[in-house]
């Protein structure tokens, strides 16, 4: 009979005494983000995080933990400390934790319940975990889970490649689809897995995308494979044009005219998302205001011509 994933509910697992030693206000430059790691950044989610920060202002802390050398370390908040970074804050209100750093993250966990990280997020926990000396035992007790479960999440966390887990967490690569499409890779050859990862670059694919590039060098021989791995966009690129079926004619220019615009907007939005990487105040320009308008107005007349040709 199979043991159920969930063996101790939470509320089996008290937190350790004081559990909060109080709020404190903490330079940002001084706040030691070591497990940044542990979790998948979203940038559109990131997006409105900041946008809400910047309207209605930190409500929930940050929670923390003092170190016994002095100093805090950050243990659940990343993206909202993230956000005041590129609002050009220089303080956060953290909770103090009075726990060590692996209960801490544990205690967040459990307290944060199912469905707030993937499973590669929860390998990546676990597998700190076992970074701080924790066994496998302690782990599954503490979590609240079964022996199994942690030693899938280990098993997990190690066998995909750092660049794809890089690829993840900057939430280029779903992580569903790392799961399902580069694990088998890696574990068939880590060497064209991490390949694979370095020439997407910053590109964002879905998990349908990063399916039809593994079933392709599954099923490939070795040129195909050299090709693929060389230039994994422009395969895709060429896979879709394959498929889509040749309209001649002037209908044939207006829908080549409407892919080349749509494939100008989703390299925009991947251009977006590295902006507010790199420089936090890039959307909020006026320039790029103007061109979004432009932009916005060109659509909209796009759709009018389309519904009235006879406008004009």
């Amino acid at each position: 009979m199979d043991v159920p994933d969930v063996v101790l509910s939470t509320a089996l697992v008290p937190p350790p005494a004081a559990t909060t030693l109080g709020p404190v206000e903490l330079e940002i430059r001084r706040l030691d983000r070591a497990y940044a790691h542990l979790r998948i950044r979203e940038p559109p989610a990131l997006a409105r995080l900041v946008a809400s920060l910047a309207n209605e202002g930190q409500a929930p802390p940050v929670l923390v933990v003092r170190r016994p050398s002095g100093g805090y370390v950050l243990i659940d908040g990343d993206d909202r400390v993230e956000a005041l970074v590129r609002l050009g804050r220089d303080t956060v209100t953290g909770l103090v934790l009075g726990l060590t750093e692996p209960e801490a993250l544990s205690y967040c966990y459990r307290m944060q319940g199912d469905g707030r990280r993937s499973a590669l997020e929860e390998g990546w926990l676990v597998a700190e975990l076992h970074e701080h000396g924790w066994v496998p035992a302690r782990i599954s007790t503490v979590l609240g889970r079964s022996a199994s479960w942690v030693s899938r999440r280990l098993g997990l966390a190690r066998l995909l490649p750092d660049k794809a887990s890089e690829a993840v967490r900057r939430g280029v690569v779903p992580a569903h689809g790392a799961m399902k499409s580069l694990l088998p890779l890696a574990r068939a050859n880590k060497a064209h897995c991490d390949r694979l990862c370095e020439r997407l670059g910053g590109t964002h694919v879905t998990s349908r995308q990063l399916g039809a590039l593994y079933a392709a060098w599954r099923g490939g021989d070795a040129p195909l494979r050299e090709r693929l791995l060389d230039s994994p966009l422009l395969f895709l690129k060429a896979k879709e044009a394959v498929a889509r079926p040749k309209i001649a004619g002037v209908t044939g220019v207006l829908v080549r005219e409407l892919d080349a615009a749509r494939e100008a907007l989703n390299r925009a939005a991947d251009t977006v998302m590295r902006a507010w990487s790199i420089e936090g105040t890039a959307l909020s320009s006026a320039q790029v205001a103007a061109a979004t308008t432009l932009c916005s107005d060109a659509y909209e007349t796009l759709l009018r011509r389309l519904e009235e040709p006879d406008a004009g």
